[in-house]
């Protein structure tokens, strides 16, 4: 029943492959074709274990792949708005939030966090258990590594990232205030320091 609504609510392309026994789908997504959601994680240490939800008005277009969590969060979470270009795999209990773009071909290994309003660039590879600032920009072929730090509001670039300067286009495009960056600023450490 479930998955006969989801299918109503979405534009689901035919090719696409969907474990309905262990993805949560809102509505209002459009899934392209040959995506995979829903398949095991790929960690030889733990077992999936677990859902992978998704929340409404996504774009995830062909061949995307969003992966099964581990029993060490039970959850792989995608929020509203989010925009996910072709080839790009969403590993493992990562945590995304809402109005971002994962661009061509972006690797986000297990325990990623990436914060609303972030723009991941095309080619980009992300370490296992990084956060991604709200607002902040990583620029195409970037390599965030387990060192990385990309804080709110900020545009990076290189392998490994560095800082170049503040993403104004975004902290615009979303009316952030100087009050506002500065409570992400202060989320950013508090998810950061859970991982």
């Amino acid at each position: 029943m479930e998955q006969d609504l989801a299918k109503k609510n979405n534009q689901i392309h035919p090719t696409a492959i969907i474990n309905w026994n262990k993805v949560q789908l809102g509505k209002g997504n459009i899934i392209g074709p040959y995506s995979c959601i829903g398949m095991d994680a790929m960690t030889y240490s733990q077992k999936s274990e677990g859902l992978v939800k998704i929340g409404n008005n996504n774009i995830i277009r062909e061949f995307t792949t969003i992966h099964l969590p581990t029993k060490s969060s039970k959850n792989t979470c995608i929020g509203n708005d989010n925009f996910f270009m072709c080839n790009s795999h969403v590993s493992h209990d990562c945590q995304i939030e809402n109005n971002t773009t994962i661009a061509v071909g972006v690797v986000l290994n297990g325990h990623v966090n990436i914060m609303v309003g972030s723009y991941i660039g095309s080619g980009v590879v992300v370490h296992q258990y990084q956060t991604i600032g709200s607002y902040s920009i990583v620029g195409m072929n970037s390599t965030v590594t387990k060192k990385s730090v990309i804080k709110p509001g900020g545009k990076y670039i290189g392998s490994p990232t560095k800082f170049i300067g503040i993403n104004q286009i975004a902290l615009d495009k979303y009316n952030i205030s100087k009050e506002e960056l500065e409570e992400e600023l202060i989320r950013y450490e508090s998810i950061k320091n859970i991982l």
